[in-house]
């Protein structure tokens, strides 16, 4: 019998044994959940989150089709939804016989230009020829060689040629104002035909707004639009939750984040998928509580204080895993992060630190 066993048989030694074992164990499993509660923080509370947007109409209108299911997995730019064209389709046919009126005016307005131009030029010379006939036959009137009524003709016939000048000046500003003050610009460069193209150019893209596509991979859900509904410019008709990209909103007590920053690794399992686990990274930390984003904030101040403790949204980023079950968004999660604290040698706040 070796020394072991013989030490038990006595019933004295034994029961002090297990006195002395029990606490120690105790002791041991004690200081063991301590070590795991203050390195590993873990939360029920939080759940699966997608890239989503909201699928809406630009343009009001008639619906005549809508190619797409609730659930339905769609590709990026596939259609969602057909809008009657018609109106704008006219509108655009409207805007483009607009835009081509608009040249031809910008045209022909140049033309008038230069022959007013050179009309003024032909004037000026006509003002300056009577004008020194008009000298000369007044020096002839003194001379009693030409009739003075000769001479009253003449001047009128100045006075009008100075009138026509001041019209055609006139005449070309008015023309020169139409093109901008600049009419070398080529018609394309004109404000007139760029204001009529901007117009052309908003009715085409109101024409591309009627039919509807889809801005990128994902599943169609909430589907509440059918042919003949008439739709107002900006409601949402669908969602679109978009594939690829998941990852956790959890929100921890605020008394668990002290040793908690970003790039610690985190473990990851979802009520739907029991027995399977994701790792994941601490991406960002909230930069403040849920209550202070809420729609009617706490408070605090007023009225009767009763202290709760508050919880901190925290994303954790999926990394990647091909194969795996798929992740809706809004599914229930765990999440349990390492801190890699240790409370012993105080190692997480040197890691805590440094970040």
């Amino acid at each position: 019998m070796n020394p072991f066993t013989r030490f038990f048989e006595n019933p004295r030694r034994r029961r002090l044994a297990l006195m002395i074992a029990g606490p120690l164990l105790l002791i041991i499993l004690g200081l063991w959940y301590w070590l795991h509660s203050t390195r590993y923080q873990d939360t029920d509370n939080a759940y699966v989150v997608a890239d989503q947007v909201d699928v809406a109409t630009q343009i009001p209108g008639r619906v005549i089709a809508v190619p797409v299911t609730q659930n339905q997995t769609v590709r990026p730019g596939q259609v969602l939804l057909q809008i009657d064209p018609t109106p704008f389709q006219l509108a655009l046919d409207q805007a483009n016989a607009n835009l081509k009126n608009v040249g031809d005016q910008i045209r022909a307005q140049q033309q008038a230009l230069i022959a007013a131009q050179a009309d003024l030029k032909g004037a000026e010379a006509n003002v300056a020829y009577l004008h020194r006939d008009v000298r000369r036959k007044e020096n002839l009137v003194k001379q009693n060689v030409v009739a003075a009524a000769k001479l009253d003709d003449l001047k009128t016939n100045f006075i009008v040629a100075e009138q026509r000048t001041v019209a055609l000046r006139a005449q070309i500003a008015q023309i020169m104002a139409t093109l901008g003050g600049n009419p070398e610009l080529s018609v394309t460069r004109q404000a007139a035909y760029r204001g009529a193209l901007a117009q052309r150019d908003q009715a085409a893209l109101d024409l591309s707004y009627a039919t509807v596509k889809a801005p990128a991979a994902g599943v169609v859900t909430e589907v509440d639009v059918k042919p003949g509904d008439v739709l107002a410019a900006g409601r949402p008709v669908f969602a679109l939750v978009m594939s690829g990209r998941r990852w956790i909103d959890a929100n921890f007590k605020e008394t668990q984040l002290t040793h908690v920053h970003v790039g610690q690794k985190a473990d990851i399992s979802v009520d739907t998928y029991p027995g399977h686990h994701w790792q994941g990274t601490v991406e960002s930390i909230a930069p403040g509580t849920g209550s202070v984003f809420s729609v009617l904030p706490a408070q605090n101040a007023t009225g009767n204080w009763v202290k709760v403790v508050q919880r901190i949204p925290v994303r954790i980023a999926i990394d990647t895993q091909s194969g795996g079950p798929d992740l809706r968004a809004g599914m229930s999660a765990e999440v349990t992060i390492d801190t890699h604290y240790n409370p012993l040698f105080r190692s997480g706040d040197a890691q805590a630190a440094n970040h």
